[in-house]
Formats: C-alpha cells, structure tokens, sequence
C-alpha cells in the first residue's frame, strides 16, 4: 500500500504529457530472490494527487501480483511505439483492487489510444486490439507513488533522472 506520508515524486509537465497519449505499458516485479518478473499492462492512469494507477489482467499478471503484494518493489515502463519515447518509473509500496467502472472507462480509452499508435506503425488492426485484450472482470487496478523516474529512450540521455525541477 502507498506510504500516504510520502510526498509524490513529480514529473515535468511534458513528462505528464507524454503518459496522456497512446503508451504502451509495461509492469515488472521482483520476487523474494530478486528474479524479475513482467506483464503488460492495459492502461494506466495519471491521479490528482500525482500518483500513477495501472492496470492488469490478474491473468496475465498473476505472478506481478504476487510479488507485488509480498514486497511492494515495482518498476513501470512507458513506451510510444511511434517515437521510442520511454519513461521508467519506480517506487516501493502499491495498493491493488479489482477495477471499478471508471478504471475499465479508462482502460477502454488507454487501449484505443495504444491501437491508434501501433496502427500509424504499421501493425495490423486486429493485432493492435488483441495484443490489449483483456476480460474486463480480470482488470486490477495497482496504485502506487512514484519515488523516481528516469528517461529511458534509446540515445545518449537513456538512464537520466526525471523530475519537475
């Protein structure tokens, strides 16, 4: 669960920009021996309060989740396909819930958006729909209070600490 005394990390405006458009998302863990372990995510949303919520088939997911719910460690990755822009983001402590109505609104926005992106690529229609398709009673929302971010585009700014200032 998120440490509510922590004051959120906070991105640059462009920063926060950029996760608004069509991103692909990617959610790793760790397990106890420190083996990573990695879902994509279908969708993700940018809270008032600076944290970031993503979401996940528990499916798909199942193993994110347990190392998520054991030790809180996780690291989220950002990525427009049509740029390579990627963000990476991490903090230790996350809230997980079954997705209400609104999340899976939000999920249905971030998966059109994701299949508009892979499309202008050059992936086909139904591969773009499919890559995100997910049950939406699977849906699981993971909140947690970014501690860091870090440029992660390929190029010689790759590893560079993000931030507002």
């Amino acid at each position: 669960m998120p440490d509510d005394t922590r004051r959120p990390f906070m991105l640059a405006p462009q920063d926060l920009a950029f996760l608004q458009r069509g991103c692909g998302v990617s959610i790793a863990s760790r397990d106890a021996s420190h083996l990573p372990n990695l879902v994509r995510g279908v969708g993700h949303r940018v809270e008032q309060s600076g944290e970031i919520t993503v979401f996940v088939s528990r499916v798909d997911g199942a193993g994110v989740l347990e190392n998520l719910r054991d030790n809180g460690a996780i690291a989220v990755v950002f990525s427009q396909p049509s740029t390579h822009r990627t963000v990476q983001m991490k903090a230790i402590g996350v809230a997980i819930a079954p997705a209400n109505a609104a999340d899976l609104e939000t999920v249905e926005r971030c998966c059109a958006a994701m299949a508009a992106e892979l499309t202008s690529v050059g992936y086909g229609t139904v591969f773009a729909h499919q890559l995100l398709a997910c049950r939406p009673e699977d849906v699981v929302a993971v909140r947690f209070v970014p501690e860091c971010a870090f440029d992660q585009t390929p190029g010689p700014k790759a590893g560079a600490p993000l931030g507002a200032g």
